[in-house]
């Protein structure tokens, strides 16, 4: 790579206009992708949190934790599901995700469910505090582990506290199970197709992202077309003094990974930045996923791109160096 290293020192600027365009794509896909897996476990990490290996609703054809009402039956838990108001020593009212389990169910966070609530920490209630629900009160037994349903903080409670504030002598909303082959079952993860904003959200989400990665790829064709075009005199007297066309080829590929793994780079670690500071403020997830498979995937279409790009190099005709026609 001795042309193409010499290139990126001679023309800076040219190069490093390059290097910030892919640096701040990378940029907006890392942040995207960050918020996209931070809205999904927003939606869903209460359930994640409980991580059966089935869920089985009233309608497997029509998976809604809306509408789906079960029996109890042996051998699974009934999860009871829902959205109210709650309100706090204080009377002040706050939306909480209600989810019922039976008594004695051991919680994600290690607390027992008995008769009394366990309250996400980011509900702000206390130990001994007690909620006014549907006409119904119920002590606080312990502050959990901070998990949420449908965008909206959990609230535990047993399955008879669910029933009376719901009006309804159902189980649950659905059934978890250890069993992965349960006649009805769904895995966790379609099991997510049945919150009402969660399919929507992502698709929206990771719609966008693809559109990144597309303008990602195009915009680096683009580029590095024009520059192949640019050079095309110094290709022609590299060629007539001898330069063969894979040499060239070799050249340009390698200076297009430098170019783009240098941008990749710097808009990963702004995006890690940019993630520590939005984490705990806006629902952002860090994660390998999020940091490192994103700038993978846009050097991966940047070379993908590099190489159509630079392929016209094989046709530069070396008779133009001699003051022929290129």
């Amino acid at each position: 790579m001795f042309v193409g290293i010499r290139e990126i020192k001679k023309a800076k600027g040219r190069f490093g206009l390059i290097v910030g365009t892919v640096a701040l794509i990378t940029l907006l896909v890392v942040v995207l992708t960050g918020l996209t897996s931070g809205l999904g476990k927003q939606n869903t990490s209460a359930l994640e949190a409980l991580d059966p290996a089935a869920v089985v609703f009233e309608d497997p054809q029509d998976p809604s934790f809306t509408t789906s009402r079960v029996q109890a039956t042996p051998g699974t838990d009934a999860l009871g599901t829902g959205q109210m108001l709650v309100s706090g020593p204080d009377g002040t009212e706050q939306s909480v995700a209600l989810l019922a389990l039976p008594r004695g169910t051991t919680l994600p966070g290690g607390e027992v469910l008995s008769d009394g609530a366990v309250a996400s920490a980011s509900l702000n209630f206390s130990l001994h505090d007690v909620l006014s629900l549907a006409g119904t009160t119920i002590p606080v037994d312990a502050v959990g582990e901070d998990l949420m349903f449908a965008h909206t903080p959990v609230l535990w409670v047993p399955t008879e506290t669910w029933q009376e504030a719901f009006h309804t002598d159902a189980a649950g909303t659905v059934l978890l199970s250890d069993d992965p082959g349960i006649e009805g079952g769904v895995s966790l993860k379609e099991s997510f197709q049945g919150l009402p904003a969660y399919v929507s959200e992502q698709s929206s989400l990771k719609m966008i992202q693809g559109f990144l990665y597309a303008i990602a790829a195009l915009v680096i064709v683009a580029f590095l077309t024009v520059w192949t075009i640019q050079r095309s005199r110094d290709l022609a007297i590299l060629k007539a003094i001898g330069a063969s066309n894979k040499y060239l080829l070799k050249d340009a590929v390698g200076q297009s990974a430098i170019l783009l793994f240098i941008g990749v780079t710097i808009g990963a670690l702004i995006g890690l930045g940019i993630g520590f500071a939005m984490e705990g403020v806006a629902p952002f997830t860090l994660s390998f996923g999020v940091i490192a498979l994103p700038p993978l995937l846009v050097w991966a279409l940047g070379m993908a791109g590099a190489v159509v790009a630079t392929r016209s190099i094989s046709k530069v005709n070396p008779q133009s160096a001699l003051g022929g026609v290129a």
